[in-house]
């Protein structure tokens, strides 16, 4: 029986490209989900067996809900895969520019693209919506109203394309995760993603990020998130290079747990392997 892959639908997001790619050749099926923690419940609950969801864009910046998602699931990370966005303008066909009185887009998108919009479309609405995709469908059933969506978005709702790569800047990277329920063995090429929470007294954090630097361990991201209700205090997602099985990483982790508050580990996987 085949295995499923849950991603953030409906079809035609950016989700959907990048599980479409990784799914070829592996006979997994692909299912949609509707906001990104109805993927980490199913992957939780066994209904299916990964997910992809976006965690970090390179114009923007991270996916804060995918990161709170990850402090309060039991999902590991098992992969990670980069995608190269296009960005599009769409509107039903025969729509002019002067015609469009509204934009629909996932916030995300919408950020992503500010400065066209700026310069274009000034003081028309943004309106933030769950998906790209979602954005497409509904603009597809109006007119007077744009979605900043995808070329397969546009295909599957037959949208026209007003203007193409739209977003701020060429090099328009998002990074993906595969979550799943199981550690992945190392494969000598790989990251490990943790979550620290820290006490609250100074030097702290020079104080973990030491423990990395002695061990040579190179730390590829650093990020903080407010705990919630406790105004001024924080946890810290820390990417780093190598595996959880390596002795060194092993030994590293085993001193940096001494040194604070809690220490989870979020997955060791195999580094995206970028071609973009």
């Amino acid at each position: 029986m085949s295995k499923i892959l849950g991603y953030l639908g409906p079809r035609g997001t950016f989700t959907e490209e990048v599980s479409i790619k990784y799914a070829k050749d592996k006979d997994l099926l692909l299912k949609p989900f509707p906001a990104l923690d109805k993927v980490f419940n199913a992957v939780a609950r066994k209904e299916i067996e990964y997910g992809i969801v976006p965690v970090e864009n390179s114009l923007e910046g991270s996916v804060n809900f995918t990161h709170d998602l990850l402090s309060n699931s039991d999902v590991k990370i098992q992969g990670e895969l980069l995608l190269r966005v296009r960005q599009l303008l769409l509107a039903r066909p025969g729509q002019k520019p002067s015609q469009i009185k509204e934009i629909y887009s996932h916030p995300q998108a919408l950020a992503q693209c500010r400065l066209f919009l700026d310069k274009n479309y000034p003081g028309r609405p943004r309106i933030n919506i769950a998906s790209t995709a979602e954005a497409a469908a509904l603009v597809a059933q109006n007119y007077g109203k744009a979605a900043i969506a995808s070329i397969r978005a546009a295909e599957l709702y037959g949208l026209e394309i007003l203007q193409d790569s739209i977003q701020n800047e060429p090099s328009n990277i998002t990074r993906f995760l595969l979550i799943g329920l199981d550690d992945v063995p190392p494969t000598g090429n790989d990251k490990t993603s943790l979550l620290v929470g820290l006490h609250d007294k100074p030097g702290t954090l020079y104080s973990i990020l030491g423990v990395f630097a002695r061990y040579s361990l190179n730390l590829t991201k650093i990020e903080s998130r407010p705990i919630r209700g406790e105004l001024g205090k924080y946890i810290f997602f820390l990417d780093f290079e190598g595996h959880r099985e390596e002795k060194i990483v092993a030994q590293a982790m085993q001193e940096a747990e001494k040194q604070v508050l809690f220490l989870k580990v979020l997955g060791s996987y195999p580094r995206a392997e970028s071609d973009l």
